[in-house]
């Protein structure tokens, strides 16, 4: 039989069909964004932000029934000196199904983890990919790629970002000399870090990207309904023995 599945990148609801009672859900936390520079300092190029985790299960549904499904948005891009802010998570239904977001990066070059497996919900879990260090003197972190659907998420290394695979969304690249960090892609893809940078207005990161949620189900079957028809019941009469000597 088909299957069917509804995508969400942004906070939704789902109305199970009629006849179905289990659903696969899969929820990828949003990426980080990157950490802006630090302009005390030439020599403090921002961190890259760590992409979203991944998490499945198969749950019990009822049909008719409405269910939440929110979904992490990324982290912002770290500005005025700030380090980059950490990606959402996502759910299905208040945590029954939940992958967490990404850590954002340092503004002094660290680079922030990947949303992790403790903080996710699921029969198979995967972490997301780990932003890189800044790049040298001058170079932003690369940001780490979303979990895959079967691996962890790639950690960023040098200045690009991590390549996303299996439906996780690529981490970006961290700005170079004077530039800003570019953004991750959707799902879950961390921002890279920005470059160093000590004029007026300081480089930004890259924002870190939305993360995803995807319900997928066995259509129900057609039903087919036979229809019996009732016997027909006929009455007669029937002489009795007195009317017949008549």
């Amino acid at each position: 039989m088909p299957s069917n599945n509804f995508t969400s990148t942004a906070n939704t609801s789902w109305t199970a069909p009629a006849g179905i009672w289990k659903a696969t859900v899969e929820v990828r936390g949003a990426g980080a964004g990157g950490g802006a520079n630090n302009r005390a300092t030439t020599a403090n190029a921002g961190g890259g932000g760590g992409g979203g985790a991944y998490g499945i299960k198969v749950v019990d549904i009822v049909p008719g029934t409405v269910y939440t499904i929110a979904v992490g948005g990324g982290g912002a891009g770290g500005s005025n000196n700030n380090n980059g802010t950490t990606g959402g998570n996502s759910h299905f239904n208040n945590n029954e199904v939940k992958g967490a977001g990404g850590i954002g990066g340092n503004r002094n070059g660290a680079n922030g983890a990947g949303g992790t497996t403790a903080n996710s919900i699921g029969t198979t879990l995967y972490a997301g990919g780990a932003g890189n260090n800044k790049n040298g003197t001058a170079g932003g972190g690369g940001g780490g790629a979303g979990a895959s659907n079967n691996s962890a998420g790639n950690n960023a290394t040098g200045q690009a970002g991590a390549t996303g695979q299996a439906e996780g969304g690529s981490g970006g690249a961290g700005g170079g000399s004077n530039a800003n960090g570019t953004a991750g892609t959707i799902p879950g893809g961390g921002g890279g870090g920005a470059g160093t940078n000590t004029a007026t207005p300081a480089k930004v990161g890259g924002d870190g990207a939305n993360g995803q949620v995807i319900v997928t189900w066995v259509a129900a079957p057609t039903t087919m309904i036979q229809q019996w028809e009732r016997p027909r019941v006929v009455w007669r009469s029937v002489p009795t023995a007195q009317t017949r000597r008549r």
